[in-house]
């Protein structure tokens, strides 16, 4: 086998790895957004499988406009915004009794199922989401056919992740809340990455914060959280019995 394709195929595999790391609380806040909201099992996995379709579509598009994109900083504050928001308001401003009732939308007129909103929630959790792990792809490889590839099976193995935390909230309850502080953390961690970010309508004036926490130690937190949230549910269980 040519050399350069067993590169390349390396780097799929890197791609993967590296998707699967990075998708840990994406895949855990899309398990938690589509189980408080949809109450059917079968409207959940087929809300997952609408959103994994717009994911690859989405994915694939920021691959061929990927190095546009990356390159304005503003890209990446709106997306840390966007998943900070999420957070609180998930976390703080919605009323119980909201978790197994989504409202329809009215866009004039256009309307928006309960379902249909979920799927929408989720493909715009999944692009917040998907900044850090396109950037790490188009620094890993500039050839289309291994960033797609990479992107599919990554994401295919976030969905499947997905789905196997959906089984695990209703074991462990309190991953309800604690998916959504991970969005706030990973939201948060993005915006103290803000470098070179220019200020509109000033010639030489840039935003420099550099305050995030690196990959690997940010990682560890987010592991930490994760089981330690099971670990305070599995010792108080009646603490965070579903109502």
């Amino acid at each position: 086998m040519d050399a350069a394709l067993l590169q390349d195929l390396a780097i799929v595999l890197q791609l993967v790895i590296l998707e699967g790391l990075l998708s840990f609380d994406n895949a855990l806040a899309l398990a938690a957004l589509v189980e408080k909201r949809l109450p059917n099992p079968t409207d959940r996995k087929h809300a997952l499988t609408w959103g994994i379709w717009g994911a690859y579509a989405f994915r694939t598009l920021v691959i061929f406009i990927g190095v546009w994109l990356m390159a304005n900083p503003w890209v990446r504050v709106a997306a840390g915004l966007y998943l900070v928001w999420i957070a609180i308001d998930e976390l703080f401003l919605k009323k119980s009794g909201d978790d197994k009732s989504v409202p329809s939308f009215n866009l004039g007129f256009i309307k928006i199922s309960p379902f249909w909103s979920v799927v929408v929630a989720v493909e715009l959790m999944d692009i917040m989401f998907s900044v850090d792990s396109i950037a790490v792809a188009l620094a890993l490889s500039k050839k289309t056919w291994v960033l797609i590839l990479g992107a599919v099976l990554g994401i295919l193995m976030m969905r499947i992740a997905a789905q196997f935390f959906i089984t695990l909230i209703a074991k462990f309850p309190i991953l309800t809340k604690t998916a959504f502080i991970l969005v706030g953390i990973a939201g948060i961690n993005i915006l103290l990455d803000s470098k070179h970010i220019p200020i509109p309508f000033t010639r030489s004036s840039e935003i420099n914060i550099d305050l995030a926490i690196p990959e690997h130690p940010f990682l560890l937190i987010l592991f930490s959280i994760f089981l330690g949230s099971i670990l305070l549910n599995w010792m108080f269980p009646q603490k965070f019995t579903r109502k």
